[in-house]
């Protein structure tokens, strides 16, 4: 199964939000290569902004390092610059929001799994948050 990662899961391990136990236990079968994952770019920058604002600069190249490891990075090509305008137009959602969407469509994800499923329940993509990703697809395993 191939999921795609939104921001707010890498900033709910790193900010020890609640529910953060459910983002680092999809992080650990990622990267035991239960699940490919792709993430954006655009998900890559608005990490690493987090680290450097807080001059952590061991732990964005200790993130950015794991990224290119375990995940399958989709850079904006002319392909996701189309879909993302389209995105942005029909549903008047922040462009690095559609950017992320049209990543997730085109990177044939099955799963996009988000903290903000109001914003992406209308696009024809299965939106399930952490909690609910873990609960439908790795209950047994934490049995």
């Amino acid at each position: 199964m191939k999921v795609s990662l939104d921001t707010n899961v890498f900033i709910a391990i790193k900010n020890k939000e609640e529910n953060f136990t459910y983002c680092e236990n999809i992080l650990d079968a990622i990267e035991e290569n239960q699940f490919k994952c792709i993430i954006s770019t655009i998900v890559l920058s608005e990490v690493l902004v987090g680290f450097y604002q807080n001059n952590e600069l061991e732990e964005a190249d200790r993130f950015l390092s794991k990224a290119l490891l375990n995940y399958i990075l989709m850079p904006v090509d002319t392909s996701i610059s189309q879909k993302a305008a389209q995105i942005r137009a029909q549903y008047q959602i922040k462009l690095p929001d559609a950017i992320i969407a049209a990543s997730t469509i085109l990177s044939d994800s099955e799963v996009f799994i988000t903290y903000n499923k109001p914003l992406l329940k209308k696009l024809k993509i299965q939106v399930l948050s952490p909690v609910e990703f873990v609960e439908k697809y790795m209950r047994s395993e934490l049995d």
